[in-house]
């Protein structure tokens, strides 16, 4: 679930090495200690970047407040890290409104400039010298082909690997019957004539390419059963996603103390406000929590993004659920709002994964 941080001060910390040794016999096994002016790199993700029009230095404190004399930008969402260890560049998301229409940019650590504010606390900015609309028209950054390329790449290594072992096990049992009847055949063609010698060397080689030509369509037929397989599963699992959204309906419950909410009150709350609700199914089971709300052009809700299953957060599923499909309500002074839906955790699981 993202988080949705205030742009004021935040400690953060970036680590831009790393420690590498050619084996573990030369590692250096000294204690490794938190030094003056070292951070964290999880800090990062979350922090604003700031734009200032005048130039800074990094080596010059800020005063209190500062911050405010500078445009907000837009937040970190994630870093990218070289295989030696250091920080290459951050993914910016710029643009949007509360989370929503956002885009992810990559720009180089080189570009930023970390600048710490006087006092006590210490906190911490991140600086570029560069406008909000030069970032908007860089290249959206996309993460989803980078990770799709992984995963093929991922299949056809164990597929061809897999095919490989099978083709390997099979030319061995081959070869091992093959060389068990030649030399069954080249004794008896010793003790009995010289024709039935040659008849066997031929019968030998006959049977060599009959065992090649089975492999080979055995082969074929074993590709074409795991492709059949793979494409009924495929649209079991569609079928099933269908199902569940199409029998989704919005729920008409009732709950001591609270009454339906109108459309209009709810597009008025914040994302902070709703983000991180849960969502409630009959009996008041808890079967998701709402990670965003996805508004249409016209500035009208269209459905809400629910995080399912997972376990302290991690593994969860989005899936994507129209709006009108949730029953929302209100106490009397409406100060909570909660969100009904007629369905269980295990149908909503059966969702296509929400992809931004």
């Amino acid at each position: 679930m993202k988080r949705f941080l205030s742009t004021t001060a935040v400690v953060v910390a970036l680590t831009t090495g790393a420690y590498a040794q050619s084996n573990t016999g030369n590692m250096n096994m000294d204690a490794v200690e938190f030094e003056q002016g070292d951070f964290y790199a999880s800090d990062l993700i979350g922090m604003r970047i700031y734009n200032s029009e005048n130039e800074v230095d990094a080596s010059q404190t800020v005063a209190d407040g500062a911050e405010t004399e500078w445009d907000d930008i837009g937040e970190i969402n994630d870093i990218i890290v070289a295989s030696d260890g250091s920080v290459r560049a951050v993914i910016l998301g710029v643009g949007g409104f509360l989370g929503i229409g956002e885009r992810d940019v990559a720009i180089s650590m080189d570009d930023i400039t970390v600048l710490t504010e006087d006092g006590d606390m210490g906190d911490r900015f991140l600086v570029v010298s560069t406008t909000k609309e030069a970032l908007e028209s860089m290249p959206e950054f996309d993460r989803d082909m980078d990770d799709a390329m992984e995963q093929n790449a991922e299949n056809a290594a164990e597929n061809t690997e897999q095919m490989a072992e099978n083709a390997a096990e099979e030319t061995e049992q081959t070869a091992e019957n093959a060389a068990e009847n030649t030399e069954q055949m080249a004794e008896n063609a010793a003790e009995e004539t010289e024709q039935a010698a040659e008849n066997a060397a031929e019968n030998t080689e006959q049977m060599a390419e009959n065992a090649a030509e089975e492999t080979e369509q055995a082969a074929e037929n074993a590709a074409e059963n795991t492709e059949q397989m793979a494409e009924d599963a495929g649209d079991s699992m569609e079928q099933t996603a269908d199902n569940a959204a199409a029998e989704m309906t919005r729920p008409e419950y009732e709950v001591e103390g609270y009454q339906n909410a109108e459309v209009a009150e709810v597009e008025a709350l914040t994302s902070e406000e709703i983000n991180g609700s849960y969502v409630y199914g009959a009996n008041d089971e808890t079967v998701g929590e709402i990670d965003n709300l996805m508004v249409g052009d016209d500035g009208k809700l269209t459905g809400a993004v629910i995080n399912v299953g997972g376990f302290l957060g991690i593994g969860e599923k989005p899936v994507l659920v129209e709006f009108d499909k949730i029953q929302v309500m209100k106490n009397a002074d409406g100060s909570d709002y909660r969100f009904y839906i007629d369905s269980t955790e295990e149908r909503l699981e059966a969702l296509p994964e929400y992809e931004d």
